[in-house]
């Protein structure tokens, strides 16, 4: 089931051609149609089915939606919505009920558009140009849209700017080489024949598109893992960094604790804060490594703990016999 359709064709010159001679409508900008329909209709525009909102309703006869557009994109061909399908919305789409999208459009009396209130679901399109609900064409877009997420790349950017970020993060060639191979091109293929190959699936429907989207998105998998292993390394990195550091400055407790305290801090963000917020109120070694307070003197032959650090102790989670054993060790080492 498309989650991204397309709402409005739009050509080269700017003009929406008709079928029944009415028009041809023009829209000026189309960012600026995309961002104001959705922004004067709460950013949910709805879908209903053969214009019942428009032929039913004034009858007194129901006019549900079948789905909401809560995002809208210019992109090559017209603009493009997200669709968020009710329950009967999704089934429709399912059972291939539906082929095409007829928006309503609002226009002056030169026909440029100038708002997209709703569009229904029907089988005979008033528009030229317009893509089936069930075309490569939508899946194309539906992949940009995965490719986009997967990089942390905005909803405007193109398939340009998605073969650039994956060269930058992976730093090798090796995933352009991967898609370049699922675009049926040569593993050697030039970035910008790549760009241009990618961008032409994403515009244009073929007969070998599907099996094209499924080998992009098995790539795009296998390129997912690389760039999430990638991301782990660096933060492994990082907190190996921090945590070797804190030994290197005397923090009292970490070497023993090395390990756990590595794993915490390249979980997540938040682990890293609080690890590093654990380790700076923990006292230093001072020179000569000895603590810079002075610990009570050992009883039969055992290293006793103060105040300060049994509170240190429980803090770690550890037992205070165990703490001063560790205490023990780095004042001998």
């Amino acid at each position: 089931m498309a989650e991204w359709i397309m709402l409005l064709p739009i050509d080269a010159a700017g003009l929406v051609p008709t079928k029944d001679g009415r028009g041809p409508y023009r829209v000026a900008d189309a960012a600026k149609l995309a961002a104001s329909a959705l922004s004067a209709h709460s950013g949910r525009i709805p879908i209903d089915e053969n214009h019942a909102t428009d032929l039913a309703a004034p009858e007194g006869r129901p006019a549900p939606a079948r789905g909401w557009v809560t995002a809208i994109e210019p992109r090559a061909g017209g603009l493009f919505g997200r669709v968020e399908w009710s329950t009967p919305g999704a089934t429709l789409m399912a059972e291939r009920a539906y082929r095409f999208i007829s928006p309503v459009l609002i226009c002056d009396q030169q026909n440029n558009v100038l708002d997209m209130p709703r569009a229904s679901l029907t089988n005979t399109p008033n528009l030229r140009g317009m893509a089936a609900l069930n075309s490569t064409e939508n899946d194309q877009m539906d992949l940009l849209a995965q490719l986009r997420q997967l990089l942390g790349l905005g909803n405007d950017a193109d398939a340009a700017a998605v073969v650039s970020k994956v060269k930058g993060m992976c730093g090798t060639d090796t995933a352009l080489q991967s898609i370049a191979k699922a675009a049926g091109l040569n593993a050697d293929a030039t970035s910008d024949s790549i760009i241009t190959t990618v961008a032409t699936l994403a515009t244009a429907g073929k007969d070998s598109g599907a099996a094209t989207i499924a080998s992009l998105q098995s790539e795009l998998k296998d390129i997912g893992g690389q760039l999430q292993k990638a991301l782990n390394a660096a933060a492994t990195e990082r907190a190996t960094a921090f945590i070797d550091g804190a030994i290197r400055e005397g923090r009292v407790g970490v070497k023993p604790m090395r390990d756990h305290y590595i794993s915490r801090h390249a979980a997540s963000s938040e682990g890293a804060a609080a690890v590093e917020k654990e380790i700076g109120a923990l006292p230093k070694l001072g020179t000569g490594s000895t603590l810079l307070v002075e610990p009570p003197a050992p009883k039969d032959g055992k290293q006793s703990l103060n105040a300060e650090q049994e509170g240190i102790a429980k803090m770690l989670g550890i037992k205070p016999d165990d703490y001063a054993k560790t205490l023990a060790a780095e004042n001998a080492g």
